[in-house]
């Protein structure tokens, strides 16, 4: 990392948390990562408009903007643990549910396993949670128990693509090949453009070929594996560097036929690839700070989460959670205008105590606040 670089270490909850970040100016971006115990957790990435001349960069104001960033990935982490050590004052699985999808996508697995236990344990009927449980076990490789959470969650709800491919991961990991493949098959019989699955289904085609074999060093990659690999790098979500390394390199391990390197790889690969409500993390992270953040979230903090609501890619809109998620997020703006409201009747009394006007407004206002939040409360519950 070039130019500048700061490094914190936190600990939390009994885990010690290792932040490095730097800029890396010829790339126009600025970089945080995150390590436990020199496992990799979690990456953020921050562009920067530079100018070419690196004379004309003002270094101050880049150092600045760096030092901020970094922070900010610390404050993440840590409003993480403080919903947490709220929320366990509260019966609400939802918020559990939430709280545990943020956990799951920083490979945080144990705190992620605890809350999705913690939402089936206040509704056993909470069929997402269960999904979700089966998916923090199958993350953190306990493969057994995803297998039964996956088993249990099938007798809750109708089959899905994305439930079908995972718990089939779960049985190929555990050498099941016949029905792993049988389970891909499904989830692909569903949903025919579900590329990741036709990728598991490759990857279980290999491993059935090498298990049989009396020379594994005759057997070749199917095919299918490096060419689904390629469809599945190019889905809209994986279109960022990061991803882009990761699968150009899986690629070109799989061409050179090694199966004691590959394999592992693409195990390792596979469980990357594993992921819920991608699309859904700062909504969750939003309805959370707001409810057991700690304090009123302002109009400016709140339209920084504006984009994550409305979305550019008109398909979604024809989806009802679309809009659904879309009004609840204007209410709460509307919650933050008006305790904004409030503040300027309060400032006009400041300057003009017999403003009238100004004490009837504010009167007013003050006899709704509470029930505007319950209402909120409500809606969110």
């Amino acid at each position: 990392m070039d130019n500048f670089g700061l490094h914190d270490k936190i600990e939390i909850a009994n885990r010690e948390f290792h932040i490095h970040t730097g800029t890396l100016i010829e790339q126009n971006k600025i970089l945080t990562e995150v390590f436990e115990k020199g496992m990799f957790l979690m990456l953020r990435e921050l562009p920067i408009n530079l100018r070419k001349k690196r004379q004309s960069l003002n270094y101050d104001f880049l150092s600045r903007v760096t030092e901020d960033f970094h922070h900010n990935v610390i404050e993440e982490i840590e409003a993480l643990y403080q919903v947490e050590a709220k929320l366990s004052h509260y019966r609400h699985p939802k918020s559990h549910y939430y709280l545990g999808i943020l956990f799951l996508k920083r490979d945080l697995f144990e705190e992620a396993i605890n809350q999705f236990k913690m939402a089936l344990e206040q509704d056993n009927n909470y069929t997402k949670a269960m999904l979700a449980l089966g998916i923090g076990y199958l993350k953190s490789r306990k493969f057994v128990t995803a297998k039964e959470t996956f088993k249990a969650a099938q007798n809750m709800s109708e089959k899905f693509p994305d439930f079908l491919n995972y718990y089939g991961l779960t049985q190929l990991f555990l050498n099941e090949f016949d029905e792993a493949m049988t389970l891909f098959k499904d989830a692909i019989k569903l949903n025919p453009n579900y590329v990741e699955a036709q990728f598991n289904l490759g990857v279980a085609l290999y491993k059935t070929a090498l298990k049989g074999a009396k020379d594994p060093n005759a057997v070749a990659v199917p095919a299918r594996v490096s060419i689904y690999l390629k469809q599945v790098r190019d889905l809209p979500k994986y279109r960022v560097p990061h991803w882009n390394r990761a699968f150009n390199q899986l690629i070109g391990l799989v061409k050179d036929n090694v199966h004691s390197v590959i394999i592992p790889e693409l195990e390792q690969f596979q469980l990357k690839l594993v992921d819920l409500m991608y699309d859904r993390e700062k909504i969750y992270e939003f309805y959370l700070r707001f409810l057991f953040g700690g304090k009123e979230l302002d109009v400016e903090v709140i339209d920084n989460y504006e984009e994550d609501f409305v979305a550019e890619d008109t398909g979604l809109k024809h989806y009802p959670d679309y809009w659904n998620d879309l009004g609840t997020f204007k209410l709460i703006k509307s919650r933050g205008l008006f305790l904004k409201a409030m503040d300027e009747f309060e400032k006009a009394l400041q300057l003009a105590p017999n403003f009238e006007d100004a004490r009837h407004n504010l009167k007013m206002i003050k006899s709704h606040e509470k029930g505007f939040m319950i209402l909120l409360r409500a809606i969110l519950k």
